[in-house]
């Protein structure tokens, strides 16, 4: 698939690949810096559903932003 063609939420689904590691372990990573805005898993998992679920949630450009940064930093220091 072509990068400009993914959609947020299926570049987080790769980060998430890309670091090998669990669902908690990249919650913990992608609400690195967030603070009292950090998600729950409940709504991570809603980011990580497929679009036809009834459970899904579109990822904003913003996070999806702030979690290549933060899983970047998981990815270059393996």
């Amino acid at each position: 698939m072509n990068p400009a063609t993914k959609t947020n939420n299926e570049r987080l689904r790769e980060l998430i690949a890309e670091a090998g590691v669990t669902q908690p372990v990249a919650l913990t990573i992608f609400n690195r810096g967030l603070g009292p805005a950090a998600y729950s898993m409940d709504t991570f998992k809603a980011f990580l559903v497929r679009s036809d679920s009834a459970k899904f949630r579109p990822l904003k450009d913003e996070l999806l932003e702030h979690a290549e940064k933060q899983f970047a930093k998981v990815i270059n220091s393996a």
